[in-house]
């Protein structure tokens, strides 16, 4: 995975086998919660567990490491060209069990990374009215999908406003973006009957500190190691800039402000659970990369074994000692 090559990203098909290959011999007892419309379509047709769903997820989650390893290498953000980005997304999206199902925030963070990449395509672009205009697009998709994904919007505003200066008239084309596809799903929605449901749906996607009961051990222990993880790279902050120009420096702190506005989520979506912490994978997977780029080999390999180690463990945990 230190790799210069783009195409030696396939490579993470077998890493994502590794790390979340305990969902063929180990069920996953999660069911999602506050899916969008968009979700709920997809369980309808092929279902929320089984086999079939976790390998759908499996091949979500590869694509997204190829784009995220494609995003990184065109934006130069790391100071070595590498595969990193990809693996530790993945290993962050595979490192608690909660996560290992097609759940609406993994489909989601398609459209985090899509509005990432339209953001970074504005820097010095004079007429870049086609990506503002997709950044509120995907935003309008992700929101679709996982109504926190709506907060898509205010991390393009965000990431505007470092890049480029500020224009009411891009503000608007964002917002015109945003609501296209809720508008079409929602003229498709009035032709086929289910307009009411659909406005329903859309109406109780939002409460304030609404969470899905779960057993304390779990949540404790989740929440721990995210935090953890968190912590990490919020106090890399510094590292990440040293020898970097102001673009990849601007670039680095608009992930930054991903992670952040993303933690507003847990105020007002709509029965929150344990997966819900998946919307924080993408910014950290990025920034933990960042770090293992820049240290020794060997120590890398090792603190890489020892999150390896606890992801399996954490997986495999009901076989082994299945009274705990």
């Amino acid at each position: 995975f230190r790799s210069n090559q783009l195409m030696a990203s396939v490579l993470l098909a077998f890493y994502i086998l590794l790390v979340r290959g305990s969902v063929f011999f180990v069920p996953v007892d999660m069911a999602p919660h506050g899916a969008g419309p968009f979700s709920i379509w997809i369980y309808d047709w092929i279902g929320h567990s089984g086999q079939l769903p976790s390998i759908v997820a499996m091949v979500l989650l590869l694509l997204q490491g190829f784009y995220l390893n494609y995003m990184v290498m065109e934006h130069r953000l790391a100071s070595e060209v590498s595969l990193f980005p990809g693996v530790f997304y993945v290993l962050a999206c595979s490192l608690l069990p909660s996560f290992h199902y097609l759940s609406p925030v993994l489909m989601g963070n398609t459209f985090f990374l899509f509005v990432m990449g339209e953001v970074f395509a504005t820097y010095k672009k004079n007429r870049a009215a086609d990506r503002i205009f997709n950044i509120g697009f995907w935003s309008g998709v992700g929101f679709l999908f996982y109504p926190s994904f709506l907060l898509l919007l205010l991390f393009g505003f965000s990431g505007l406003n470092i890049l480029r200066v500020f224009k009411i008239r891009e503000r608007l084309m964002a917002i015109t973006g945003l609501f296209i596809p809720v508008f079409l799903t929602g003229v498709w929605a009035f032709w086929n009957g289910w307009y009411p449901a659909y406005l329903q749906m859309l109406g109780n996607s939002f409460e304030w500190l609404s969470y899905v009961a779960a057993a304390p051990v779990r949540v404790y222990r989740d929440l721990g190691i995210m935090s953890a993880l968190v912590l990490v790279v919020l106090f890399s902050h510094r590292s990440y800039m040293l020898k970097q120009n102001i673009e990849v420096q601007r670039k680095i702190n608009i992930v930054y402000w991903g992670l952040i506005i993303f933690t507003l989520s847990l105020i007002f979506q709509a029965d929150i659970q344990l997966d819900h912490l998946l919307v924080t994978t993408v910014p950290i997977g990025l920034l933990l990369s960042l770090n293992f780029v820049r240290m020794p080999g060997r120590m890398a390999e090792v603190l890489h074994l020892l999150l390896l180690v606890i992801a399996l463990a954490l997986q495999f945990q009901p076989m082994i000692f299945p009274d705990i």
